[in-house]
């Protein structure tokens, strides 16, 4: 398979035009297209510099939707889950974000249960009282798997959220039960693809999978891509791997398979580089992308804008991390 890597230090070739020009920042150019700016792991732990988030806004200004994946539980709770790393943050985290334009978030990941069933309810409560909505989990199975519809200029877009890296067995909602969904259940996740064809212009997947510092996909996640578009997605967006991996678009599908950390810490630069995922949808569902690079500040831990490098190692190479 060839892949069309997204940002340079993980790319052997890449087009610029795959790079949006830093002087878009801030300007709200009128356009009939559906913006999607989407993002990866997002954390509210006491190591972020919450004060650096606002100068967020004028790169998020032209999305319609402001996608992140919510790597953590929003919760008052103090009861832990049994692993290794446990991540909690509070509503006022929560409503930093949305004044930075962020607003809609993936709870489908391994730390969104951190603090339990009470912990992952209230994390629900907050991005409500916070004005996000939220896809991948729900206080039952039904709802966990049923994704939103947003209209957006006369399109529909449905979004679903799929946790093939999930926090346990006790994470998964079922019929009576609050949590995420189980992108290892078959039958559940192709049927929530297969209605959500049926009722949306644009079906768009947001999922946790893949190796941690691998700049790689494996067959598993290439695996479910093919069978996921096949299905109907038009656009999935992985995380998990807290690196950055390739991009695939072909035949009007999008498929970027890990979109690393965004507001996360990490001593290791091949965990800070990271960026803005800008996928443009015309009215006719024609689909395009642009990438805006980012590194996180080691001080803030909040990422900034970067100038694409020249060395680029292969996709091969793989990142050494402590990060989960």
């Amino acid at each position: 398979m060839k892949f069309r890597i997204a940002i340079v230090l993980l790319a052997i070739a890449v087009s610029p035009l795959l790079f949006d020009s830093p002087s878009y920042a801030g300007k709200k150019i009128p356009t009939k297209d559906v913006i999607i700016n989407v993002v990866g792991d997002v954390h509210g732990e006491a190591a972020i510099k919450r004060e650096a988030i606002p100068a967020l806004k004028k790169y998020l200004a032209d999305g319609n939707l402001n996608i992140f994946n919510l790597e953590t539980a929003v919760t008052n709770e103090e009861k832990k889950e049994d692993k290794e790393y446990n991540f909690k943050t509070n509503l006022a985290f929560l409503q930093s974000l949305k004044s930075a334009g962020f607003n809609l978030a993936s709870v489908s990941n391994n730390h969104s249960y951190d603090y339990g069933a009470q912990g992952f309810l209230d994390t629900l409560q907050n991005l409500d009282k916070a004005g996000i909505s939220y896809v991948g989990g729900g206080v039952n199975s039904a709802i966990a798997y049923q994704g939103q519809i947003f209209t957006v200029k006369g399109l529909k877009i449905g979004i679903l959220g799929f946790a093939k890296v999930n926090g346990g067995p006790d994470s998964i909602a079922k019929v009576d039960k609050p949590g995420t969904t189980n992108g290892y259940d078959r039958v559940s996740t192709e049927r929530a693809i297969s209605e959500m064809r049926k009722v949306s212009d644009i079906v768009m997947i947001l999922t946790h999978w893949g190796e941690e510092g691998s700049f790689c996909p494996r067959d598993s996640e290439l695996s479910s891509a093919k069978k996921w578009l096949t299905l109907g997605a038009d656009i999935i967006v992985g995380g998990h791997t807290h690196t950055l991996q390739p991009i695939e678009f072909q035949s009007n599908k999008l498929v970027a398979y890990s979109m690393g950390n965004f507001i996360f810490y990490s001593s290791e630069l091949t965990n800070r580089t990271t960026g803005i995922l800008k996928i443009r949808i015309s009215p006719k569902k024609r689909i395009s992308y642009t990438i805006r690079p980012f590194v996180i500040n080691n001080l803030t831990k909040v990422p900034e804008p970067s100038e694409p490098r020249a060395v680029i190692p292969a996709c091969e190479d793989q990142a050494k991390t402590t990060v989960r």
